[in-house]
């Protein structure tokens, strides 16, 4: 299976890199990798890195690489992998075949073209081929930023006409291995390819006699007895005005003293100063909010530390089954009730 891949083009400050910056920074927020592939040439495009250097924070992970981002591999796994630009890592591969070359008089034009021609043929197949290589791991993200440098004049010399040849091609090749195709105009993202559906779609689905029996069977599932966690539970709701799935984590734990605590013994107030009367809850222990519940599920049970001795096998898969309702729910603009 190959990586997921998107591919942000569009024409010369229509807000590419931007927008390709805030959604890398929004499917892996803690760790994207920045991989340029530019060279610095002179002194304008040194401050043109460094202003793109200013915008991302801390987070980010910067690779340097002009020609073979696969050397790089090992640390691509699990993560969003932002790749500016497409042109300049083909200008690159340009240079390294010799495409860009004058003519030495005349008499050597024709020569030199021809020249050009096979540069630039070679160039486009080697960077093809890494690009391939490059998407072949399946568990990277990729979104790569690209300039349609086609939509512009007729380039005056042989050279500039066959990197712009090149450019349109090496788009077109991106574009078909792309889960996602978006355009940018004047800072307006367009998707111009979307997703692919399911090719196996339309399968059969439940009649409605058929869904009003599982809601019966569901109900009835619900009154069954449950043995809860001694140690605590997980309530779960969906805010629609942040678009997000909220899950905290409710205490059951007692130290010495018979007070709601922690892990660590330490006691948790509760809102109004106290868990007497018919104030019988504690706060949170420990609150994650997400956008989908596979996200929240992968905070709860992979990332928080105190997930394997809180929360048996029956509780994740509980915890599972409400994260899923509540998106449903979130992403429908329904009501979710937590069952």
């Amino acid at each position: 299976m190959p990586a997921t891949v998107y591919l942000i083009t569009g024409g010369c400050r229509s807000g590419k890199s931007s927008h390709a910056q805030a959604l890398c920074e929004k499917i892996c927020p803690t760790n994207p990798i920045y991989l340029a592939t530019s060279k610095v040439w002179d002194d304008d495009f040194k401050d043109r890195v460094k202003r793109h250097q200013n915008d991302r924070g801390d987070q980010w992970t910067t690779i340097e690489e002009p020609l073979h981002p696969t050397k790089h591999s090992d640390v691509f796994g699990g993560r969003a992998i932002l790749v500016d630009c497409l042109t300049l890592w083909l200008t690159n591969y340009f240079m390294e075949e010799g495409a860009f070359t004058e003519p030495d008089g005349e008499t050597d034009a024709k020569a030199n073209d021809k020249n050009i021609g096979n540069a630039s043929d070679q160039a486009l197949t080697k960077i093809k081929a890494e690009f391939d290589k490059m998407i072949s791991q399946w568990d990277a993200t990729f979104i790569f930023v690209s300039n349609e440098i086609g939509s512009g004049l007729h380039a005056e010399n042989t050279a500039s006409r066959k990197f712009v040849d090149a450019q349109g091609w090496l788009n077109q090749h991106v574009a078909s291995k792309a889960n996602m195709v978006t355009h940018m105009v004047a800072g307006v993202p367009n998707n111009i390819k979307q997703f692919a559906g399911e090719r196996r779609d339309p399968l059969k689905a439940p009649n409605s006699q058929d869904l009003v029996e599982c809601a019966m069977l569901d109900k009835l599932l619900a009154t069954r007895p449950m043995t809860l966690d001694d140690k605590g539970y997980i309530l779960i709701k969906a805010d629609h005005t942040k678009g997000s799935i909220v899950a905290t984590y409710i205490s059951c734990i007692k130290n010495d003293k018979g007070e709601i605590c922690d892990v660590y013994g330490k006691k948790i107030k509760c809102g109004d100063g106290g868990c007497t009367g018919s104030k019988t809850r504690p706060d949170p222990m420990e609150t994650w909010e997400a956008r989908t519940a596979k996200e929240l599920t992968i905070m709860i049970f992979e990332q928080w530390e105190h997930a394997k001795d809180l929360c048996t096998v029956g509780h994740a898969a509980y915890v599972g089954r409400e994260a899923q309702k509540a998106e449903e729910c979130l992403f429908a603009g329904k009501f979710y009730q937590q069952d």
